[in-house]
């Protein structure tokens, strides 16, 4: 019994330690699309940096 309840634990350790950070990828989300969109009008640098926000976002939220 003791085995298996460490297995189930271990299993659900590696799935969410694969699957990421979903809140930090919804709130950087917004920040990546409008860095696409505006790297189509403007000159790199400015969607760069806006997707770069994004970025930072997604690293720092830690859940």
């Amino acid at each position: 019994m003791k085995i298996k309840l460490l297995q189930i634990l271990f299993i659900c350790f590696i799935t969410l330690t694969i699957q990421g950070c979903i809140v930090g990828t919804v709130v950087s989300a917004p920040f990546k699309v409008a860095g696409a969109v505006v790297n189509t009008v403007t000159p790199d640098v400015v969607g760069d940096t806006i997707s770069g926000t994004g970025e930072v976002l997604d690293a720092v939220i830690p859940f």
